[in-house]
């Protein structure tokens, strides 16, 4: 048989359509600006996100081809501390219910015809796409565990090593791990990668994922010539002593301006504060800013240092992750840090210190542009883009 005949033949055999499932989680906003990063990089047709709760709605915002899936995990914590103990000992019925929820990812990615799953903060789609023999890629900025539980209860460490096993288990079933993140050693959540060899060698640098380029985004229009600060709190209960703090130093910053992005509300705002309970998108108000204060979660760091500008972090009590991304950030000189526990002075002098610091001293607005210069040099959307494509076309290949 000839090379013609045989390529005749390949031409008569009904080939797979290539369809990239993202399955990411609600729990922070860094799951869907990630995937939103990576969806407009494809045709409709070639891709289906799932999620659920506030991730779903924004997905839907922009019109992408969408399912709801079940929540795996809610996190719990209050006046700024997150919770790891209170997280793991509220949610049994979720770990029970795991199975469950895999069965659904399961229908979902058989009634869609997928051909790659990429999982970010979901445990169930890894596990789905393994019964299935289906090739899984898992989007992170975190591979290590266990230092996670140290400093809580004996019976929280037994949980911890049950669940940090669940992790291994979610990371050896993936054929890569994509880390939105810029190459060693200009990683922001270097401290938080595992260093075992099975799960590094999984490990691929994409650079940041963002929804959007930084030539995109037009700033928000400034109000005079004073300095505009832009806090991004969200709204978790825990986080409202920084909001009050942030309310009260503008009380005696009467020549600063404030934007604060959250649903917390307050009867007596100073002249100079603006509340915003909800934006679509933040990076126009981050691009306008002078300085950002907000809390230390990674795909929020990504937009800073995408945007280039300097920031003044205050990560969640005792969330280790965010502490480590904090540090790293004050390391590499793009931010100043605080603890909750700075913020309990009445008159919020430290708060007030710092912003002033952070105003006066340019080296942080240099470090931070050129951070700007390496986003726009990696293309993190299109290289995870153009690898997820590799992966989708394996079983239609041959």
């Amino acid at each position: 048989m000839s090379l013609l005949q045989i390529g005749k033949r390949k031409k008569n055999v009904p080939q797979l359509r290539d369809k990239i499932y993202f399955s990411v989680s609600s729990e922070g906003y860094g799951h869907s600006s990630r995937a939103l990063a990576l969806a407009r990089q494809f045709k409709a047709g070639e891709i289906l996100l799932a999620s659920y709760s506030y991730a779903l709605e924004r997905i839907r915002s922009y019109d992408y081809p969408s399912v709801e899936v079940s929540q795996e995990v809610k996190f719990v914590g209050s006046e700024g501390h997150f919770d790891v103990g209170k997280t793991i000992l509220s949610n049994p019925a979720r770990a029970l219910g795991l199975n469950q929820i895999v069965q659904e990812e399961m229908d979902i990615i058989r009634r869609h015809g997928v051909t790659l799953v990429v999982a970010d903060g979901r445990i169930a789609p890894v596990l789905a796409a393994e019964r299935l023999d289906l090739p899984c890629i898992v989007v992170t900025n975190q591979s290590a565990f266990y230092p996670f539980f140290e400093r809580d209860s004996a019976l929280v460490k037994l949980f911890g090593r049950s669940f940090e096993w669940v992790m291994k288990l979610w990371l050896s079933s993936a054929e890569e791990i994509l880390i939105p993140d810029f190459s060693p050693p200009y990683s922001i959540c270097l401290p938080n990668l595992s260093d075992n060899y099975p799960v590094k060698k999984r490990t691929r640098f994409v650079g940041p994922l963002v929804a959007w380029s930084a030539d995109e985004i037009q700033p928000i229009a400034k109000q005079g010539i004073n300095p505009l600060i832009v806090a991004s709190l969200g709204g978790h209960e825990y986080r409202r002593p920084l909001f009050d703090a942030i309310v009260e130093a503008a009380r005696h910053m009467g020549d600063v301006n404030f934007i604060i992005i959250s649903s917390f509300t307050t009867q007596n705002a100073p002249h100079n504060v603006q509340i915003h309970p909800f934006v679509k998108e933040a990076a126009p108000y981050f691009k306008a800013a002078d300085l950002v204060i907000t809390q230390a979660g990674h795909s929020t760091a990504m937009e800073l240092l995408t945007l280039g500008r300097p920031s003044l972090i205050v990560p969640d009590s005792q969330q280790i992750e965010q502490e480590n991304n904090a540090s790293r950030m004050a390391e590499l000189g793009v931010s100043l840090t605080m603890s909750y526990n700075e913020l309990e002075d009445r008159n919020q002098t430290a708060l007030r210190r710092n912003i002033q610091l952070l105003l006066d001293s340019p080296q942080f607005l240099v470090r931070a542009q050129e951070f700007a210069a390496m986003a726009a040099q990696s293309q993190g959307a299109v290289t995870a883009a153009q690898h997820l494509r590799e992966f989708a076309h394996r079983l239609s290949a041959y």
